[in-house]
């Protein structure tokens, strides 16, 4: 008799554990979703303001945002405003390429679809992204990949 109510305790005691195991199993899993999105919108927001330091630039010379706006060439060599926009060319190509990457990496990024747009529109719209793109194509791999369509041959 006392081992069938040791063997009685010994089974409630097994599913109490097991049910409380499920339990502590989908808090952890609700704490990923959460910290996951929290890692997206950490990310998401690193971009923008990634953007916005650039657009803060073009703000302060305004004369550079149709570079990269509205597809004007690339200035003549050895011009001050050449070195100009090949810096920010540089630096769009940086954002760019991190906001790809991210969207890539962190599973609750995935939806934010208008990255992609964006830096196609970069692309189409800014000899000079593209010149520093094709000439470094390693050094944005994630740009690269997403976007060869835009680029020109090599």
């Amino acid at each position: 008799m006392a081992a069938l109510i040791f063997g009685l305790i010994a089974s409630v005691a097994a599913i109490l554990t097991i049910l409380f195991s499920a339990l502590q199993t989908r808090a952890l899993s609700r704490q990923t979703a959460i910290s996951n999105g929290i890692s997206a919108a950490s990310a998401i927001y690193n971009s923008i303001e990634r953007l916005h330091n650039i657009g803060n630039l073009v703000y302060q010379d305004p004369d550079l945002g149709k570079y990269f706006h509205e597809g004007a060439p690339i200035p003549a060599e050895g011009s001050v405003k050449r070195n100009k926009v090949l810096i920010l060319a540089h630096m769009y190509a940086d954002c760019l390429d991190y906001g790809l990457m991210i969207k890539g990496l962190a599973p609750e990024a995935g939806s934010y679809d208008c990255w992609d747009a964006y830096a196609e529109g970069r692309l189409a719209s800014s000899p000079a992204i593209r010149l520093v793109v094709s000439e470094n194509p390693a050094w944005w791999p994630t740009l690269v990949s997403h976007m060869r369509d835009a680029l020109p041959p090599a």
